[in-house]
């Protein structure tokens, strides 16, 4: 009897067709959901490795870039996701089809899906690759040009200069306008041929001047159609109530105390760009309260010293625009100025007037735009000769100069 089975089972064995392989799987939705999960997390990986490289360096780039691998990876993930799905959605629809109408009701839909899903890749890809449009950050915003670079040191809120801590804050957004569009780049002063393409408008009396010199005998030193008889009073008070800010923060300590945070390096002949956030956010002008203060380390043994006052007006906020400089002193005499198509070189210098493209050619961080700024020189021991308003404060550079090379001396590092 056992033998019989064991040739009944042997005759079954050999009857069996041999196996082959089957595409069933292929018309399982399980099948492709599982494939569109697995492209989720593909996508979710390339966003973690784009994100990973601009937080240790990487600027800004197209998101068609490919010398990313993240945004290699994520492309590989959405189109695995989107054509699982869309697979998913066929196999789904088409499930059961006994008839040729039936079929026909079913793959409309489907190849509607099909059509809809290629149509707007491709026109997002077109659109993105026509207009240029970025992601990552840019590190640089608010560089000064040239040898007086807006640049930090690790005490400041982070690389990047007065801009990109604004940016950090939430006060400004990141999304600058083109420079090619915005009047009063740097080498042409706020408002541009009017003032002959300089920043200042000439020389003017000194703080002193104005505070100790009588009406008729100060009036002479301003520059033409700046200041008249009438504006003089109220200008002088105006510039006290500044000089009494100056007073009050004599030191570092002081202004952090008073919530001013530092946003650059020793600029040359302007120092370090001290601001206060809240008084940016309000967007004010008021000589008693200005938004920013200037220190240098001019001071024995390279202490920081206070050596001006500055104000921030932005675009957009308390009715201050792009076009129009602010309300601020009395008279035609201060000069708000702003710094466009900025370049910054790894904290090392800048340039003006660039785009975005020859910025990234150079390896630097680009600014389109930073307005509305003026400096007022009103410190105890930091006159400006050029005048209360200049731009820039040539005697501050000389100290600046004398006291880098006291510092040299002392580490035996003088060239």
């Amino acid at each position: 009897m056992t033998s019989m089975d064991r040739f009944a089972e042997a005759e079954r064995m050999v009857s069996r067709p041999a196996r082959s392989l089957s595409a069933a799987w292929l018309r399982e939705t399980a099948t492709w959901f599982a494939a569109s999960v697995a492209g989720m997390i593909v996508v979710f990986a390339g966003l973690a490795i784009d994100a990973y490289r601009h937080n240790h360096g990487a600027g800004e780039e197209s998101l068609l870039s490919l010398g990313n691998p993240g945004h290699l990876v994520a492309a590989i993930g959405l189109a695995i996701t989107s054509l699982a799905s869309l697979a998913g959605l066929s196999v789904a629809m088409l499930r059961g089809v006994t008839t040729p109408e039936g079929a026909v009701r079913r793959f409309v839909p489907v190849t509607a899906a099909w059509v809809a899903l290629a149509t707007l890749g491709v026109a997002s890809v077109t659109y993105i690759a026509a207009s240029g449009v970025t992601v990552g950050h840019s590190d640089a915003a608010g560089a000064v040009a040239g040898a007086h670079a807006h640049t930090t040191d690790a005490g400041a809120a982070d690389a990047g200069g007065v801009a990109k801590a604004l940016t950090q804050q939430g006060i400004i957004s990141s999304d600058q306008p083109d420079p090619a569009t915005v009047p009063g780049a740097l080498t042409q002063g706020s408002n541009g041929d009017a003032n002959g393409h300089q920043h200042d408008h000439g020389k003017q009396p000194t703080f002193v001047q104005i505070e100790t010199l009588s009406a008729e005998t100060v009036l002479p030193l301003f520059p033409a159609d700046t200041v008249s008889a009438a504006d003089l009073p109220l200008l002088k008070q105006q510039i006290e109530q500044v000089h009494q800010v100056a007073l009050e923060f004599p030191t570092i300590d002081a202004a952090k105390a008073a919530g001013y945070v530092n946003t650059t390096s020793d600029v040359p002949f302007m120092g370090e760009h001290y601001l206060n956030y809240d008084l940016v956010k309000k967007g004010v002008f008021d000589p008693a309260h200005p938004q920013g203060l200037l220190f240098s380390k001019i001071g024995p043994n390279g202490a920081e010293q206070l050596v001006g006052v500055w104000f921030l007006l932005l675009p957009g906020i308390n009715g201050v625009t792009r076009d129009a400089e602010p309300a601020g002193f009395a008279s035609n005499l201060d000069l708000w100025h702003a710094h466009s198509g900025l370049c910054l070189v790894a904290l090392s210098g800048a340039s003006e007037g660039e785009t975005k493209e020859s910025c990234t050619a150079k390896g630097g961080s680009y600014t389109a735009d930073l307005r509305w700024m003026m400096h007022v020189w009103v410190a105890p021991n930091q006159e400006n000769p050029d005048g209360v308003f200049a731009y820039l404060n040539n005697d501050l550079w000389a100290k600046q100069q004398e006291a880098a090379k006291q510092a040299g001396a002392s580490t035996g590092t003088v060239r």
